[in-house]
């Protein structure tokens, strides 16, 4: 099971990131030295600054097993000298956000003073499926401090404070508070840092006001500037607490109430990706072109008709409000939800609504795909339900976002309608998924988080197969919405080498990541990359860059176990292109499956491996205690050869659950251990029988049955042989079996439920 946890009352947020640059307002302060200036010495990046490592790629120390908060402060107790830390500094991190997945378990910990968050303090350890540790991201604020963590300013008047600053006009459509303690200039301040999301002005910005004396210290965008390139180049998403004190009362508000959805399914009109893909053209060929959002035999015919599963039946109305997506109207210029009372929606690219639809269709596929079928378990933290999105935003703007304070998706309509590409929308689906897999943790140091945006646009619209890679469009981002009159789109075909090839703004940058990883995909196809992007991406920190990506990916890859083939190919394609990565090293064994399954007659475990080297022999080994220790049951396995199919059964499993992994000793005695799998004897696991001893009658009790289950009764004596059987059917908690034909003495009781069976010893007296 994937499970993603936010630990107390406090959820990260990051900040507005914009499709396309965008011109900054003249209260946002520059940004400047967040790519920090950074070597490679072995397997850390180090901090010239601080001369600490702020990345360390697999470290490898093996923890005891434990929780994962025990597990990750047992590394940091060991190794806080080697990060800049004291004891004391260890007492000053909480937990403020886990992910457990099948490659990794990360912690990520908060610094504070007192109880006051440290704006960008963090630390994350990851820790694989082996209790050791893979990854670790150090953004510790070196004397970090102040005086007094009371502030004389109440958070009503510094958001005034703020609103004034941007000069804002009406009201906003999102605004959040948080006290913490932030840098500025050389000393360290308690602050209150006020968001806010406005349609007037437009954008969305942190602004950070004294808590002490009302002064607002400097108002932060994360909207990339249009002309000023080399500030651009230096912005990052901020890591940061949040907390619901100044939200609108309706912000959150899921519109129609939840009691009152029904969810059923409608259909709409789509492009898929888009006109130009599916009908093989190009922009400007006759009927294929923008033409101020009119229609054309050509673009009509490339509309079709799909299925938009879950969407929601409330009062006779019909919404685009699903599980994995959600219609709402927050930004100018607020054309409503497009319900309608009928569940097929038919307009066509003239009609505002078939930019809903799109949006819709797009997010819902996208979010199922990973949360289903790749079962990644990746989804917005603020709110329960779909992901929010706006399809006719941004004040008309030709740009479309993802803002981390609300974590909504904004489209704008300016040139060719963004919400009409798909490229747009998982673009900005991918920064969401980014801030979310981190848990705020979205970077944008060298564009990271706008390579990730474009890489999941080209993943899903290569998938199709709609373009051959002799084709231009096969390697181009935005393929309706760019590439045109309006604006040169993006590649991900950039011949760049990082990290000489990181040249001009972020997304620019960005190009370099997103055009590595596809060449991964090329190589290993989509859903093994898209697996170990996020994977990998979800230990990376606020201020990773693409070379701590790149690592990140590579771990994913290990610690899931794929193939020493798999592996050197992702190896050799990005130290190609640049990225610095540990020498490869193959597997011993490369484990391609294994499994555990209930039988009648035990526990089945199974597992075939691809290569084979040095190897001497294999264990069995077992866990009852939920991991934290593994014994072995099998006697030594000998090896196949170079690959092979192999099987244990554990004939006397426990009730409950059981884990398995298998143990690969070398002829060295160098141990290597297979992915952990569970199996649960739940059907018997609660079940009692009594009394014992009897007179004539057994009462059984806690069977786990159900309609479609049915319990199989033996009763033999100590020599196996059979004297009694029934079947039990679930008309009842409790079962009675009447044994008054049977003598004094010892019998056994057998139970099957579920292909699972369990034996015991009664006395009838």
């Amino acid at each position: 099971m994937r499970n993603c946890y936010l630990l107390f009352s406090l959820v990260l947020a990051t900040g507005l990131v914009a499709q396309k640059p965008t011109a900054p307002h003249p209260f946002e302060r520059p940004i400047t030295g967040i790519d920090i200036p950074s070597e490679l010495r072995g397997n850390e990046r180090i901090s010239l600054e601080t001369h600490f490592p702020v990345a360390i790629y697999g470290p490898g120390d093996q923890l005891t097993p434990a929780s994962p908060e025990i597990m990750a402060r047992e590394y940091l107790g060991n190794n806080y000298a080697r990060l800049g830390l004291t004891p004391a500094d260890l007492d000053q991190l909480r937990v403020h956000f886990l992910r457990q997945s099948a490659a990794a378990t990360t912690v990520r910990f908060r610094q504070y003073v007192g109880d006051v968050p440290v704006q960008d303090g963090e630390i994350s350890v990851s820790i694989s499926p082996l209790n050791q540790v893979s990854f670790v991201t150090n953004n510790w604020q070196y004397g970090a401090t102040v005086n007094n963590t009371s502030p004389s300013i109440n958070a009503a008047t510094a958001r005034n404070l703020a609103a004034d600053y941007i000069n804002l006009r009406g009201s906003a459509n999102y605004e959040a508070q948080a006290l913490v303690v932030t840098a500025y200039q050389t000393e360290y301040r308690l602050a209150h840092r006020i968001t806010i999301e406005s349609t007037e002005p437009q954008g969305g910005w942190d602004i950070f006001v004294d808590a002490q004396n009302g002064e607002v210290l400097y108002a932060e965008s994360v909207v990339c500037n249009y002309h000023d390139h080399s500030n651009e180049g230096a912005r990052k998403h901020k890591s940061r607490e949040r907390n619901d004190d100044l939200l609108g009362p309706d912000i959150f508000s899921v519109y129609p109430p939840a009691h009152l959805r029904l969810l059923i399914n409608g259909t709409g009109k789509v492009f898929d990706t888009d006109p130009l893909a599916t009908a093989n053209a190009d922009y400007n060929d006759p009927g294929y072109s923008d033409n101020n959002d009119n229609n054309s035999p050509q673009l009509l015919a490339e509309q079709f008709i799909v299925d938009l599963p879950d969407i929601t039946l409330t009062n006779g109305e019909y919404f685009l409000i699903g599980p994995w997506a959600e219609i709402q109207d927050f930004e100018s210029p607020f054309r409503g939800l497009f319900e309608q009372s009928t569940p097929n929606w038919t307009g066509d690219r003239t009609d505002n609504s078939f930019e809903a639809v799109n949006v819709y269709y797009h997010l819902d596929a996208s979010m199922r795909y990973l949360n289903v079928n790749l079962d990644l378990d990746i989804h917005p933290s603020l709110y329960p339900g779909g992901v929010r999105f706006d399809p006719s935003a941004v004040n008309n703007a030709d740009n479309s976002y993802y803002t981390g304070g609300s974590q909504r998706l904004a489209f704008g309509d300016g040139g060719v309608d963004d919400a009409e590409d798909s490229d747009v929308i998982h673009h900005e689906l991918g920064h969401g998924l980014h801030d979310w897999v981190t848990g705020g943790g979205l970077s944008q140091v060298q564009g990271l988080s706008e390579g990730c945006g474009d890489y999941w646009a080209v993943s899903y619209n290569r998938s199709l197969g709609l373009w051959t890679s002799n084709d231009a469009p096969y390697n181009w981002v935005f393929r309706w919405d760019g590439h045109n009159e309006f604006w040169s789109g993006r590649i991900v075909n950039h011949s760049g080498i990082y990290p000489g090839g990181l040249s001009g703004g972020i997304h620019n940058q960005g190009q370099l990541w997103a055009t590595s990883m596809m060449l991964v995909w090329d190589a290993i196809g989509k859903e093994k990359t898209d697996v170990i992007f996020w994977e990998g991406l979800g230990m990376t920190g606020s201020n990773s860059n693409q070379n701590d990506a790149a690592n990140a990916v590579y771990q994913a890859a290990e610690d899931l176990n794929y193939s020493n083939a798999c592996r050197l190919q992702i190896h050799t394609i990005l130290t190609d292109r640049g990225y610095t990565l540990p020498a490869y090293v193959p597997l011993p064994v490369s484990w391609t499956g294994i499994e555990a399954v209930s039988t009648k007659t035990g526990n089945q475990i199974s597992w075939t491996t691809a290569d084979e080297r040095n190897n001497d022999y294999f264990l069995v080994e077992r866990s009852t205690n939920d991991g934290k220790d593994f014994v072995a049951i099998s006697e030594r396995i000998q090896p196949q050869g170079n690959s092979g199919n192999y099987g244990y059964l554990d004939k006397q499993p426990t009730k409950g659950e059981s884990l398995y992994r298998i143990r690969q000793v070398d002829f060295d005695g160098t141990k290597n251990f297979s992915p952990i799998v569970s199996v649960t004897n739940d059907a018997l696991q609660q079940w009692t029988v009594g009394p014992n001893p009897t007179s004539g009658e057994l009462i059984i009790s806690g069977l786990n049955t159900n309609e479609q289950s049915t319990a199989f009764l033996k009763v033999m004596d100590l020599s196996g042989r059979q004297l009694l059987q029934r079947t039990l059917t679930p008309t009842s908690d409790n079962f009675r079996v009447d044994l008054s034909s049977l003598n004094t003495g010892v019998y056994l009781l057998q139970l099957e439920v579920n292909e699972q069976r369990e034996t015991h010893r009664f006395v009838v007296e």
